[in-house]
């Protein structure tokens, strides 16, 4: 009923695992290849940081470009 009532919303229904698809774990991997996996941070709040930057910078378009974002 909601959905009806809201209709710029859609559901789009997809595979129970499926991270090629799904937009945000798409997100978290660029996150994790970007800024989590290199250890270079000695601090947590140096961490928090340079993830709110990523965050900030990366497009919020599937595809797009991360591996730009100066962190």
């Amino acid at each position: 009923r909601w959905l009806k009532e809201n209709p710029k919303f859609m559901v789009i229904y997809q595979p129970v695992y499926s991270p090629r698809v799904n937009h945000v774990e798409r997100l978290w991997q660029a996150l994790h290849d970007t800024i989590t996996r290199n250890h270079q941070c000695r601090s947590m709040w140096q961490l928090l940081k340079k993830v709110r930057h990523f965050m900030e910078t990366v497009s919020p378009f599937p595809g797009g470009k991360h591996g730009l974002a100066k962190v």
